[in-house]
């Protein structure tokens, strides 16, 4: 079966005799422009005719500093003194020379055509006179005539200035129809990162300010409409540039704020009133909706600014800082997320928080106070006074470093396709897919898309710290968060040994002393979070599964200790009957501060984990765990089956809820061991009772009745069997965490319903080894959802919303766990690891 699978001045190219001309046959081909005295750059041509050239003739513009930054020296448009090659490879060399540093700076760039629709680009520097040089390097495509227009990832008609977006792409569509994109190589390669926020652990831990230092803030970014007016038309990619706020004593320049009635209401029926000149924030909060007074701020892109005011309220309240174009509609979110500012009915209360400004998509900043999420229908007073925006002064320099010695490469890559619609979903398409083919990923589109998606997100992890990281998504780790279970799925889809054996290591070190492994790493604070979840035992687990890829020697000692860890905290009377006090899965928040032994999902993942410590084989430990103690595990984890309903209960004595968490246990077992615990008839039953939800008649199959299945759901005996939680029906939620389910606000959201493509194709995977006859239809349609069911979205998503006209459907796109399909997927039998460029035998 198949794989579930117009310019400023006229562009001149001089005609020399070392000048070869170029084929007019199909697709993208190289042609080489100048002389030995000019110097010499690479023309793209698309069928014969130029379409694309970098940096107006040159190749590139660089940023140098000696190692203490007190000598500085600026490389525009470089071109190269000599060059080899053909239409489709063109190798170009030459150097950079410093009298000031006394350095001489090798520089190779070249070109080779991929594909008919893709060509690859390779800076490479290297220097062997100084200890050490900063480094940044500016990539600029510049379109060989004017375009019709200029795209992004986010913006189907960008208007330019630089880029914080889903996924790095961005490029230009030619007045024929070609739509010709500019890719770069993933992070951890290109030594690039999207972090722009630190954890500020003083003012809470959701709490999050501006950071210090600030890298890659222009790691993308597009002509302005200013620019395209004066006939600049070009897309620009810099690598290693560092933004550094000046020192806290320094004075920054104050931003004049627009008078009240400049201002409007958002969220509720709020107004600002002036009773003897104070401020006052007046009227009704309307449930379900962020309320507040919008105060407008004008803001530029690459700027911190620190935002205070003082305030009196008899309940918490919350702020915003949106970007907003003058409509009064909001772009989204631009940080200084302040849910629950403390009630202060008396006294003045001051608040003081930073905002970074990555980029602009509307036409200013705004500033949103108010009673935010924190009262449900109740009259509003909140009195406010000192209402201060502060630009902080910062400056630009070069953080890469090119040691003596030791090349630097960068890798981009420029693909021209007349086959993309003019609209978002097809430059969102076109950018993943080709990013996929430029690194020869083979696959179906979804499969290409989770891929493109989870390379795209493993970045370096600080500006001066050279591992790697695997981010969630771009916004779940805008503080450099990295988190166990995340990186452990994503790059257990992924062949790439490198990644896989670097970030494992990461977790072993960040290993606690009593053998746990952490939940989460963030970039420039630490982070103390260890606990009974699933991290250790996921951290065993990948480091048998790098064991058997890979061949990969293992830091015992640290095996030993979360081996000891994990015996001694879920087992401690080593009778196969798990104790935890959390959730050992992706739903953790859920704690259980007396310890339970009540859930089926963590029965099963120490079931699987005890099988994990014995082939380990860690001298002292691994032969003490005996057949009978696994065999009593498993029984206890079976043992979650009713006979009567015939399917899983998700905790002891909940019969009122079914969930894909009870048979995740099932998969790792086969995954790791080809080990079935659950029987096949237990299997199959669950999986025939999981609702199918959003039917869709342009699906593979969309005689199954719909396109995907909840990761849990509530049960009922009335038609259609299922509903969602509420108030007042939430098994397994606590009440605190039920509330929000009032009014039916989170209907198919999240774990009220979601779907969860990595879990939920887990399952039927896992079905399909036990016999289950629906298993290829459902994992072909569930992989189509993913990039149809939201058509402005064909990315790899967090979840699914199984109602989705709700506000709150798609918080995160662009995924990274999503790439552990891949792995099922090979498991099933419809992939084969070789399909992976990294694969080696």
């Amino acid at each position: 079966m198949n794989c579930l699978r117009e310019m400023v001045t006229a562009l001149i190219l001089v005609t020399c005799s070392a000048v070869w001309a170029a084929d007019d046959t199909g697709g993208l081909t190289l042609k080489v422009q100048g002389d030995a005295k000019q110097g010499y750059g690479v023309v793209i041509l698309n069928n014969g005719k130029p379409i694309a050239m970098h940096n107006g003739g040159g190749e590139f513009s660089a940023i140098f500093a000696n190692g203490d930054r007190s000598l500085t020296l600026r490389q525009d448009d470089w071109r190269a003194a000599s060059w080899t090659g053909d239409e489709r490879q063109v190798i170009l060399r030459g150097q950079i020379q410093s009298r000031d540093f006394e350095t001489v700076i090798d520089v190779q760039v070249q070109y080779d055509v991929l594909s008919p629709q893709i060509v690859r680009k390779k800076i490479r520097l290297y220097q062997p006179d100084a200890y050490l040089l900063y480094y940044q390097v500016s990539n600029r495509l510049v379109p060989t005539e004017p375009p019709q227009k200029l795209w992004s990832f986010d913006q189907a008609d960008c208007q330019g200035g630089p880029l914080r977006e889903y996924f790095p792409a961005a490029g230009f569509r030619t007045k024929d129809g070609w739509t010709v994109g500019l890719l770069t190589d993933a992070g951890f390669r290109n030594g690039w990162s999207q972090i722009i926020q630190r954890i500020n652990r003083v003012a809470g831990p959701s709490t999050m300010v501006a950071t210090r230092e600030t890298p890659d803030v222009n790691l993308y970014k597009v002509a302005t409409r200013e620019e395209c007016s004066a006939g600049q038309y070009y897309v620009q990619q810099t690598f290693g540039e560092l933004l550094v706020q000046g020192e806290e004593s320094q004075s920054g320049k104050l931003v004049a704020l627009p008078p009240t009635e400049s201002w409007w209401a958002t969220g509720g029926d709020v107004a600002i009133q002036k009773p003897d000149g104070q401020m006052v924030i007046t009227g009704q909060h309307r449930r379900m909706n962020f309320s507040g007074m919008v105060i407008p701020v004008a803001v530029e892109p690459l700027h911190t600014y620190r935002v205070s005011f003082e305030y009196r309220s008899p309940h918490a309240l919350g702020t915003r800082f949106w970007d907003v174009k003058d409509d009064k509609s909001t772009c989204g979110d631009l940080g200084l997320f302040e849910d629950n500012l403390a009630a202060s009915p008396d006294k003045w209360r001051k608040f003081e928080g930073q905002v970074y400004v990555p980029s602009l998509k509307g036409n200013s900043g705004a500033l949103v106070i108010g009673p935010g999420y924190n009262q449900d229908d109740q009259p509003v007073r909140i009195e406010l006074r000192n209402i201060v925006v502060e630009q902080r002064p910062s400056q630009l320099e070069p953080y890469h470093r090119l040691e003596m010695g030791q090349p630097q490469e960068k890798t981009v890559f420029i693909f021209a396709d007349n086959g993309v619609k003019d609209t978002l979903r097809e430059y969102r398409l076109a950018s993943q897919l080709h990013f996929a083919d430029a690194l020869n990923f083979r696959g179906g589109p979804t499969e290409k898309i989770v891929w493109a998606d989870t390379m795209s997100l493993c970045w370096q992890a600080e500006p001066h710290v050279a591992r790697a990281m695997c981010a969630p998504s771009i916004f779940y780790s805008a503080a450099g968060e990295m988190y166990l279970r995340d990186s452990f799925y994503s790059m257990s889809g992924l062949h790439n040994r490198e990644l896989n054996e670097e970030l494992f290591n990461s977790w072993g070190d960040n290993q606690g002393n009593d053998g746990s492994i952490g939940t989460l790493i963030p970039a420039n604070v630490g982070q103390r979070e260890r606990k009974s979840n699933d991290s250790t035992p996921q951290w065993l687990m990948w480091a048998l599964k790098n064991r058997q890829r890979f061949g990969t020697q293992l830091p015992m000692d640290k095996i030993r200790k979360a081996a000891e860890y994990c015996l001694n905290t879920y087992d401690k009377d080593r009778d196969g009957v798990c104790w935890a006090e959390f959730v050992m899965g992706q739903d953790d928040v859920i704690s259980y501060p007396k310890g339970t032994k009540d859930i089926c999902n963590n029965q099963g993942v120490w079931a699987v984990t005890l099988r994990v410590i014995k082939e380990l084989a860690i001298p002292g430990i691994s032969e003490t765990i005996s057949e009978e103690h696994i065999r009593k595990a498993e029984d206890a984890y079976r043992s979650y089956y009713d006979p009567a309903l015939n399917r899983m209960t998700s905790v002891r004595g909940e019969t009122n809820a079914i969930s894909f968490d009870a048979i995740w246990p099932e998969f790792l077992s086969l995954w790791l061991f080809n080990h079935k615990i659950l029987s096949d008839e237990m299997m199959c039953n669950q999986l025939d009772r999981m609702p199918v939800m959003l039917p869709n008649a342009a699906a593979p199959h969309p005689e199954e009745g719909g396109t995907v299945r909840p990761i849990l759901m509530g049960m009922q005996e009335q038609s259609p069997g299922w509903k969602y939680f509420t108030e007042k029906f939430h098994p397994m939620s606590s009440d605190d965490f039920a509330s929000s389910y009032s009014d039916h606000r989170k209907d198919g959201v999240y774990y009220n319903g979601g779907s969860w493509m990595q879990i939920e194709i887990c399952g039927y995977v896992a079905g399909k080894l036990h016999g289950w006859k629906r298993a290829d239809k459902a994992i072909a349609n569930r992989l189509w959802a993913e990039i149809n069911t939201a058509p402005d979205f064909p990315t790899s998503q967090e979840y699914l919303a199984t109602v989705p006209g709700n506000p709150e459907f798609g918080g995160h796109r662009v995924f990274a766990w999503n790439a552990f399909v891949l792995s099922a997927l090979e498991l099933a039998g419809l992939r084969t690891p070789d399909m992976d460029p990294d694969y080696k035998k």
